[in-house]
Formats: structure tokens, sequence, C-alpha cells
């Protein structure tokens, strides 16, 4: 029996981990959930899992009253507390942006397990993650499926190629500026948090991905390709020096990926839908050239400068994100203003999450003074 701790439980990922374990049950418990706004569903979650430790990020109440098996912590100082408990086996860590970052390299220094698919961690501190007790298991199905290759045979790779579906606006034809909020959020093939679909719109969450790739697998930048691949059932490639190539399939749900990091090293039946290789026609894969998207390019030229540069990417860009869900600007300024934040910048030291959160909401403020809106 493994004791799984959830972050960001009430979120798409942990949704899924939670439906992954509830066909599980005989293998894990759940022993600490972690929300932060959708507070009904979390006390649904408490409900049906009876939870250890249960964290209202966002809320205020009394710590430490015990209801059933569960005990209720409210407030972000408790994150470190459950991401290192003794008795916590897995860490799956699914809190957006930065909030989970402090806690996800205690966990790591604590030797646990982290199936991580906050990507803004490795992101921004993938620099700061090496060389801990703990081991990475990535959740996002593009790295899973490189990490299920290498993790086998790791020797003689030449390339890795990570696949994109392109979002809902790779053959679109009309103007950019124009498009709407609902437009952009109606993902032709993945359900995500906003964030997540308005980057997968713009190609930033490739950008991001081939930052993950360079810091998870120790492959030079100019050996991470991606391919354009709309049908989304191929997640990755790794071309090896004898001209082989390895690929990964599965349908396009994220509970494979979750699955996989919950029972690895062992691979086991969660009753998930199995990929019919008979129906699968017409895969498609194209490269992605530069100046089709603005937003993955700098990703691209943000990896080949310093460090700080990724804080800055990551800082902008989830900035530029909240204004236009908010309607504040339109879609084709995300890459504006993102291009800005990252020409004023000038290289600093990071050494710590401090200094991470630190130069993070000096972007922050910077971009709220140059945007006019």
């Amino acid at each position: 029996m493994k004791n799984v701790a959830v972050f960001g439980s009430t979120g798409s990922i942990g949704r899924a981990t939670l439906d992954i374990i509830s066909r599980c049950r005989e293998k894990f418990s759940v022993f600490g959930l972690v929300a932060n706004k959708q507070k009904d569903l979390l006390n649904e979650q408490i409900h049906t899992f009876e939870p250890g430790f249960a964290v209202f990020v966002d809320e205020q109440g009394k710590d430490g009253v015990k209801k059933g098996k569960t005990t209720y912590l409210y407030g972000k100082q408790h994150l470190e507390f459950l991401a290192t408990h003794p008795e916590v086996d897995i860490v799956v860590m699914a809190i957006s942006g930065l909030g989970g970052l402090n806690c996800t390299i205690k966990a790591l220094e604590a030797g646990k397990t982290v199936a991580l698919a906050s990507k803004e961690i490795i992101v921004c501190a993938g620099h700061l993650l090496k060389d801990k007790k703990g081991k990475i298991l990535p959740v996002d199905s593009e790295h899973n499926a490189i990490f299920q290759i290498l993790d086998r045979e790791k020797n003689s790779v030449t390339e890795i190629m990570l696949t994109a579906s392109g979002g809902p606006f790779l053959n679109y034809k009309g103007d950019l500026s124009d498009v709407t909020v609902n437009q952009v959020l109606n993902h032709p093939v993945w359900k995500m948090g906003k964030r997540i679909t308005v980057d997968s719109a713009t190609m930033m969450n490739k950008g991001f991905e081939v930052i993950e790739a360079f810091y998870l697998f120790g492959i030079e930048k100019e050996n991470i390709r991606v391919l354009l691949h709309p049908q989304a059932i191929v997640h990755g490639f790794v071309r090896f020096c004898d001209g082989f190539v390895k690929a990964v399939c599965s349908i396009p749900d994220m509970r494979y990926s979750i699955n996989y990091c919950l029972n690895y090293p062992e691979r086991i039946d969660a009753g998930l839908p199995e990929l019919d290789i008979s129906s699968v026609k017409n895969l498609t894969f194209e490269e992605l050239k530069q100046g089709l998207f603005p937003c993955f390019d700098l990703a691209r030229e943000a990896l080949k400068k310093d460090i700080s540069y990724l804080t800055v990417l990551n800082a902008a860009d989830e900035e530029a994100v909240g204004m236009f869900l908010d309607g504040r600007i339109k879609f084709d300024s995300i890459p504006v203003i993102i291009e800005k934040a990252l020409e004023r910048h000038h290289p600093v030291y990071l050494g710590n999450v401090s200094d991470i959160l630190t130069l993070d909401q000096q972007v922050r403020d910077e971009i709220r003074t140059f945007v006019n809106v």
C-alpha cells in the first residue's frame, strides 16, 4: 500500500489522480489532499477518500481539528509538512504556477517520489532539482513517454522528439487579434485548466516542455525537436545512434501517465480503455517551423540564455495569459508582452527558491506598469 499526497487535488490532474486511485484502492491510500479555491469539491474528496490530512491553502480555520479520519489544516505554511511527512510515499505535485516549488524541493530532499505535473517548477528551477535523494517522475504525457523509453535504455541517444497537437489555431486562417477566450479554451484534444489551454493555443506550453526535457533528460538543446501531430496518439520519440526510433503511444488521456507514475516501476491495469491500433489511421507528423508560433520561439531563445530568463519567461507568460483571460488584452498581444519582458531583463543569479520568487514578482510588477490596460 502506497500513501499518496495530492497537491492540487481539485484541478484536472488532481481529479485524474484520484480517479486512478479509486480504481486501485487496494494499492493506494490518500494520505493528504491540498487544494486552493474549490472548497466544496475538496470537501467531497475528503468525504470519499478520508485522507489523513487536508490542507485548505486559501481558507481560514482552526488547525488540527479532526473530522473523522481527517485532520484539517489551513494555509500554505502546511505544504512542506505534508510533502515531507514520513508516511508519504508519493507526492503528486499539480499545483499550478510556483506555489508548490519549495515543498517540491523539500520532498525530493526527503527522498520522496514526486510525480511532477507543475511544469513551471522545472522551467524556473530545473537547476535546483538536481542531485536530490528523491526521484522525479514526469506526469506530462510527452515527458512521461520519453521517460518510459530512457528508463530502460539511456545510452546512445542522439535525439528526442516531443509531439504537439498544434492547438485550436494550427490551421486557422483568420485574424488572431479577433479570437475570443472561448475559442482559445476550446482545445481540440485535451481538457485542461485555463492557463495551460491558452499556452497550448500559443504553443508556449510546448516551449516549456522543451525546457523541461532539457532538465529532465540531460539532452542537448539542439537535440530536442517538436513535431506537430494533431491526432495526439504518439506522445514522444527517441532516436538512437544505430538508426532505431522508439515511440510511446496511447489514447490522449492524462490518466495513462498518472497511472504509470503511481505504479512505477511496475505496470498495472487500471481499467483504462485500450488503444485500438487497427482503428488508428492517418497519423501525421510535421516539423514545427520557426516563426509559426512566436511564443514557442521565445521559449527556445530563452533556453539559450541565462537561467534567469526562464523565470522571466514563465512570469511574463502567466501574467499575459491572465490579462487575456480577463479581457484586458487581445490574444496576439501575449507574445508581444513576453518578448518585451525578456528584452528588458538583465541576468541575475538564482541560487535558491527565494531568488526565483523575488524575480517572478518583479517581472509581474514591471509588466503591470508597461501594459496600459
